[in-house]
């Protein structure tokens, strides 16, 4: 009983694709420090994390669901649970439904009705525009559905009760034009998989080197907004210096990419460390003014 247990629990696991929800743990603590500028009280911390955890799992397990034909067709994903059958579409419609209504009442009572409501179209968003009708049809769908993975910087600046101003939105820039160059560096990568399922990927429908070119404008926009946001929000050397060095590092790496010099996954790996780095900065910088004032 306890092994069967131990196994449909790791099948849900499975199923809600955690570490794509990282982005959330990573950006959404520093966006609710910066809004206040100081740190929020630790159960609104975690009333945020976990009502933000449920909607974006929710979505994880939407997007399977409308996806388990081209799922079958991809290596990667041909062994997520809704492919193999170790769990039924019924019960991950159930599952999803279920996580939606608690993170967003959750959200809605312990936090602020419009983190709950952001969270609630973040889901939508990506369940459905981002699933059903971007990612099927062009091949700047990760462009335009990256707002859903930028998202969790406006939930976390709406949960301390701050309203959304020039800070908040460039800290949802920020994410947002990370995201394209992200994915893509992860899309060459298994490039063959999206041909095969027939997903009009960019680098399925452009070459390497021109995607690769896409990746630097994006970098590059990246850095400069991570540069912009300094004054906005009051940061000071600590988040200067280190969204320098990581930016000017993030650039070499998109070079690097065109120019054949490393690989895509390398790309990918770094910049989920660069944007950690560039959020905690945040936090450090914050923390390091209030303690010498």
């Amino acid at each position: 009983m306890k092994v069967q247990t131990k196994k449909v629990a790791s099948n849900y696991l499975k199923l809600s694709k955690l570490r794509i929800v990282e982005l959330l743990l990573i950006t959404t603590v520093p966006s609710m420090v910066v809004s206040i500028y100081g740190f929020p009280p630790v159960e609104l911390v975690l009333f945020t994390l976990f009502g933000g955890t449920a909607l974006a799992v929710s979505a994880n397990v939407l997007n399977q669901i409308f996806e388990i034909e081209t799922d079958k067709l991809m290596a990667r994903t041909s062994d997520r649970p809704l492919v193999t059958g170790t769990i039924s579409v019924k019960n991950a419609y159930m599952y999803s439904i279920l996580l939606a209504l608690i993170g967003f009442m959750i959200l809605y009572t312990q936090t602020t009705p419009l983190a709950a409501y952001i969270a609630l179209m973040a889901n939508i968003f990506y369940s459905f525009i981002y699933t059903l009708i971007l990612k099927p049809r062009t091949n700047q769908n990760i462009v335009i559905g990256g707002a859903a993975g930028a998202a969790p910087v406006l939930i976390g600046w709406a949960a301390t009760g701050t309203a959304l101003d020039t800070g908040s939105w460039l800290l949802f820039l920020l994410v947002f034009l990370w995201t394209p160059a992200h994915f893509w560096a992860l899309s060459i990568e298994n490039v063959e998989d999206y041909r095969g399922a027939e997903f009009p990927m960019l680098p399925t429908q452009e070459s390497k080197k021109r995607t690769s070119i896409f990746i630097g404008v994006y970098s590059c926009a990246t850095v400069i907004t991570s540069l912009l946001i300094a004054p906005v929000l009051q940061l000071g050397l600590i988040y200067l210096f280190l969204a320098l060095i990581f930016g000017i590092y993030l650039m070499i790496k998109s070079y690097g990419l065109y120019s054949d010099k490393i690989k895509p996954i390398s790309y990918f790996v770094f910049s989920n460390t660069y944007l950690a780095v560039i959020f905690l900065s945040m936090i450090a910088d914050i923390l390091f003014t209030i303690r010498n004032t």
